[in-house]
């Protein structure tokens, strides 16, 4: 019988808590080694009487079952030996490690090594560092650690579930053994003409999140600084993502006119594909063109004609006009995930060997077409004679609406930066007017 007023449930939970409580009360011996010391000493568990009342359902013992066999060897694991024949640094199961290497050490990195958690009973090595020692020691403790969880492993009676079992492969000899032991399958025609009928389909091709612009070569690139602050070219522009960057560029200023990166050409000679492995190509137009000169002040080009990096030697200096500094995309996409243009702006300067390394700035970004507003409509209203010949009355059968036409309308808005950069200046220094009295130099006047 089980006390008065305590569930059956409560009463097994119970009497696992008093086995688990009376095995974890054993404590283990403790070693404590020096150099090449391979020694430990396991933890010996006693037994307790039970105090579960009569008729209460008792956990299954150690004899109950064979008990999980642990892959992994706890004692010689040491996930943080990494260097062969070398002691790691607060490594303090590595066995390269001597006493003068203890001495250095903080702390250890790995202090417990335990083997899996779901079994009830599991190994455990525990390493520590005694520094009262002289010289200090290491000390390491092999232990039996108690799972208090009720859905612990506790017996092995199906060993192959606690691994992957690898699957028989069909070949010419077990092909109808294999038949004969498994469900089978069938094929009907009906199945087989749906089938080939979703493969005949042709899937629509569109632009995705995140997928590559394609261009006529390959795709369209989008510097940006990856591994450092230097500029990669080999970045491809994503369809979607919104990006602004900044990269540094290391030039030599005397083939300024050799580098493709500093050109006009290398970002509006792409043309981008309509759609993935499309035929249809959307050109990139150049809409504006603003240059920079060497005291910072932005001039707006009239037109947007391609200019080619042009270097000036004035004196003992060089110059190279007509870089690319700045960048701008602007695609504009439909719902269908197909782009339908692509403008350029750029931001162009004069630099000097003083500016070298050189640092670019690129953007992309992505504007959806605007909407669709109808430009005609047509209403077609049917009707006819109802009633009598003497006082016939209009009647209306149907109204149809076809033979609608729709424009596109869009708009885009850039924002271009001609502001320029304050001037230092100083006004001119103050007049002092001063008088002296008249007695100032008596008595010497």
């Amino acid at each position: 019988m089980r006390p008065r007023g305590l569930p059956p449930l409560l009463v097994v939970l119970l009497g696992c808590w008093a086995s688990v409580s009376a095995q974890t009360e054993a404590t283990p011996a403790v070693t404590t080694e020096g150099l090449n010391s391979t020694e430990a000493a396991l933890a010996t568990f006693g037994t307790s009487p039970s105090t579960r009342p009569p008729g209460t359902p008792t956990a299954p013992g150690p004899s109950s079952g064979p008990r999980p066999t642990p892959v992994t060897d706890v004692a010689a694991l040491c996930v943080c030996d990494l260097s062969p024949a070398q002691c790691d640094v607060n490594c303090c199961c590595d066995p390269d490690c001597s006493s003068m290497d203890f001495s250095v050490f903080s702390a250890c990195s790995v202090p417990v090594v335990t083997g899996d958690s779901q079994f009830c009973s599991q190994k455990a090595a525990i390493y520590s560092l005694n520094f009262t020692a002289n010289p200090p020691q290491r000390v390491f403790k092999l232990v039996d650690q108690i799972n208090p969880s009720i859905f612990c492993i506790h017996i092995t009676n199906y060993k192959p579930a606690l691994s992957f079992i690898n699957p028989e492969v069909p070949d010419e000899n077990n092909f109808d053994t294999l038949m004969k032991t498994s469900d089978g399958f069938t094929l009907n025609a009906e199945s087989y003409i749906s089938f080939t009928t979703k493969l005949d389909i042709p899937t629509a091709a569109k632009y995705e999140y995140g997928v590559p612009l394609q261009t006529s070569d390959s795709f369209l690139r989008f510097p940006s600084s990856l591994t450092s602050s230097l500029c990669t070219d080999n970045n491809p522009a994503a369809f979607l993502v919104n990006q602004a960057v900044k990269c540094t560029r290391k030039i030599n200023l005397e083939q300024c006119e050799e580098i493709e990166a500093l050109s006009m050409a290398f970002y509006s000679s792409p043309e981008i594909l309509r759609v993935p492995d499309s035929r249809t190509k959307v050109p990139i137009t150049v809409q504006s063109i603003v240059i920079q000169s060497l005291n910072k002040t932005l001039t707006r080009r009239e037109d947007t004609n391609v200019l080619q990096p042009a270097l000036v030697n004035a004196g003992h200096f060089s110059h190279c006009m007509n870089v690319v500094l700045e960048v701008k995309y602007s695609l504009t996409y439909t719902d269908a995930g197909e782009v339908t243009k692509a403008d350029l702006s750029f931001l162009l300067g004069t630099v000097s060997s003083v500016v070298v390394p050189l640092q670019q700035k690129f953007e992309i970004h992505f504007l959806q077409d605007s909407c669709q507003l109808p430009g005609a409509l047509v209403i077609e209203v049917k009707w006819t004679k109802y009633g009598s010949l003497l006082n016939p009355q209009a009647k209306i059968v149907n109204a149809n609406s076809g033979n609608e036409r729709t424009i596109l309308i869009s708009t885009t808005v850039t924002f271009v930066d001609v502001s320029a950069p304050a001037e230092a200046g100083f006004r001119a220094p103050p007049a002092i007017n001063a008088r002296l009295p008249f007695n100032f130099f008596f008595p010497f006047v």
